[in-house]
C-alpha cells in the first residue's frame, strides 16, 4: 500500500451550507498509522470561483487544517501532494484529491432541455422498435468460460449507418430464464469483454460495433485514425444528427433489444449498468427504453456539459456545443421512470461532483448517491469514507416508524427504536428478530436503501404494521 494523505472534515462534506466555514483536516498516513514528511503542498479551488494555494511544514505529526467557504451552490477541490526535500512531488505518496460540498441540494441543470427533444427521441425509439436486429455474425466462447455457462461474440444489424451493434452475451446454461444485466463501458477505444453473473442474463455492448476478438491495444491500432477523440468533435456536435454519440446510442437501444429477444430473458428484471461513459449510456438507455427495471451507474460522465459556461468547476467532456443538448445525461435523467443507484466521487474532476450532484437531484424517481471522499475518477483511497443521499417518492422525509418489518429475505423484524453511531454520529435504526429475540443495529441508509434482487428493486425491509 502507498503512502497517503487522509482527508476529513468537521462534519458530513455534503452537509454544508452556504457561508458555513468548511474545515479540512489533512494527516500523512501509511498502513492507517501516522507517517513523517517534509512538506504538503496544497490549492483549493471552489465553484464560486475562491482559489488559495499554500505549503504545510511537518510538525511533530500536527495535522494541516484548511479552512473556506462557498458562496454559493456547488463545491470545493482541493489538491495535496506530499514533498520531502526538493520541488517534485515524492512518489510514495498518493496524491490528495478531495472535496466538500454546500447545498447541494439547489444545484441545478445549467441549460434547459430543447422544445424538440422528446420529438427527437420518440424517432430514434420509433426506428429502433420497427426494427428487427439480425445476428451480422456470431461466435461460441470457449476460453475460460466457467462451468455451467454460454458466452457469445454477437454483432447485430442497426437501422443507421456505420458498425453493427456488438457485445458480449453470458448466460446460465441451465435452459431457464433469468434476468438481464445490459453493460457498458467507460471512454475507450475497447472491446466488450465477458462477464459471467450467476442466474443472469449478461450482454456487454461496446460503443463503437467493433469486433470483440480484438485486443484492447488491437483495437486502438485499427481504430486509431477513425475513433481517435471520437465525439469531441465540435463540427459533429454542432448538430444532433451528425454528432457520434447518437449512433452509439442507437447501437447500444438496438443491443438491448436483441438481448430481450433471448429466450433465456425471464421477462421481467432488466438493469442498465456503467461507469462513467458507460453512465452516460446506460442513463439513455434506461430513459427509451420502459423495460429497463434498475440504473446503476458509477462516476456518471457527460452531466451538466454547460456547467462550465455558468461558472462551474470544469470536467473533461466536449465541449458544449447544440447537438450535444440531446445527449445530456442530466437532460436524460429527466425522462428516466427506474429506480437509480450512483456512485460518485469528491475528488473525480473528469466528471465533477457538481455535475453528478445535478443528476441525482435531476432524478424524479427513487434515487440513491454515494460520494466517496478523496476518491477520484479512477482512484480509490486506503481508506473509505462516503457520504450518502437517499429519496423515495413513497417516503420523502426518509422517515423510520417503529413496529413490524420484513426483510427482503423473508425474516420479520420489529423497529424498536432510532439511535446514533457514537463514532461518526451517523443515523442507526436499532430492530430485533421476531424470530429468537436477537438485538440488530444498522445504518439507516441501509436500512432503507432498495436492493436488485434478479435486477428488480426491492426494499431492503418491507414496513408492515
Amino acid at each position: 500500500m502507498s503512502k497517503y494523505l487522509k482527508c476529513t472534515t468537521n462534519k458530513s462534506p455534503i452537509s454544508y451550507k452556504c457561508g458555513e466555514k468548511i474545515v479540512f483536516k489533512i494527516e500523512a498516513k501509511n498502513n492507517s498509522q501516522p507517517v513523517e514528511y517534509v512538506f504538503i503542498k496544497w490549492s483549493v479551488r471552489c465553484d464560486d470561483g475562491k482559489f488559495m494555494t499554500d505549503v504545510f511544514k511537518f510538525n511533530n505529526h500536527e495535522p494541516l487544517i484548511i479552512e473556506t467557504t462557498l458562496d454559493r451552490p456547488g463545491y470545493v477541490h482541493l489538491y495535496a501532494t506530499v514533498h520531502m526535500k526538493d520541488s517534485y512531488a515524492d512518489p510514495s505518496f498518493d496524491v490528495l484529491e478531495a472535496g466538500a460540498g454546500a447545498d447541494i441540494d439547489k444545484l441545478e441543470y445549467c441549460d434547459t432541455i430543447p422544445e424538440d427533444f422528446d420529438e427527437y427521441w420518440a424517432d430514434i425509439e420509433r426506428m429502433v422498435a420497427e426494427h428487427t436486429p439480425e445476428i451480422l455474425y456470431e461466435r461460441e466462447i470457449t476460453e475460460d468460460v466457467p462451468k455451467g455457462f454460454k458466452a457469445y461474440d454477437i454483432r447485430v444489424s442497426v437501422p443507421c449507418d456505420g458498425r453493427p451493434a456488438s457485445g458480449i452475451l453470458t448466460y446460465p446454461d441451465d435452459g431457464k430464464k433469468h434476468p438481464l444485466r445490459a453493460l457498458f463501458s467507460g471512454y475507450a477505444i475497447a472491446p466488450a469483454r465477458p462477464e459471467f453473473r450467476d442466474n443472469t442474463v449478461t450482454f456487454w455492448i461496446n460503443a463503437h460495433g467493433i469486433e470483440n476478438e480484438l485486443a484492447r491495444v488491437e483495437a486502438e491500432v485499427k481504430y486509431h485514425k477513425e475513433l481517435s477523440g471520437y465525439g469531441m468533435s465540435e463540427t459533429e456536435n454542432a448538430s444532433n444528427m451528425t454528432t457520434y454519440w447518437r449512433n452509439v446510442m442507437i447501437r447500444d437501444l438496438v443491443g438491448v433489444k436483441f438481448a430481450k429477444s433471448l429466450p433465456q430473458w425471464n421477462g421481467k428484471g432488466l438493469t442498465a449498468n456503467g461507469g462513467s461513459q458507460g453512465a452516460f449510456q446506460a442513463t439513455t438507455v434506461a430513459a427509451h427504453d420502459k423495460d429497463v427495471t434498475f440504473l446503476d451507474i458509477n462516476v456518471p460522465w457527460f452531466c451538466n456539459l454547460n456547467a462550465e459556461n455558468c461558472g462551474f468547476m470544469a470536467g473533461w467532456r466536449p465541449k458544449f456545443a447544440e447537438g450535444l443538448r440531446y445527449f445530456d445525461t442530466v437532460a436524460q435523467a429527466t425522462r428516466v421512470k427506474c429506480p437509480v443507484k450512483i456512485q460518485a466521487r469528491l475528488g473525480d474532476y473528469v466528471c465533477p461532483p457538481s455535475t453528478t450532484t445535478t443528476l441525482y437531484n435531476c432524478f424524479s424517481g427513487i434515487k440513491a448517491i454515494d460520494f466517496l471522499q478523496s476518491g477520484t475518477h479512477g482512484y480509490h483511497p486506503p481508506e473509505i469514507e462516503k457520504s450518502r443521499l437517499r429519496y423515495d417518492p413513497a417516503n420523502p422525509t426518509g422517515e423510520i416508524k417503529l413496529g413490524k418489518y420484513r426483510h427482503y429475505k423473508g425474516g420479520e423484524y420489529e423497529v424498536i427504536g432510532i439511535g446514533f453511531d457514537s463514532e461518526n454520529l451517523e443515523d442507526t435504526v436499532i430492530y430485533r428478530s421476531l424470530e429468537n429475540g436477537n438485538l440488530w443495529v444498522r445504518p439507516k441508509w441501509m436500512f432503507e436503501e432498495y436492493v436488485s434482487v434478479a435486477e428488480l428493486p426491492v426494499k431492503r425491509f418491507e414496513y408492515l404494521d
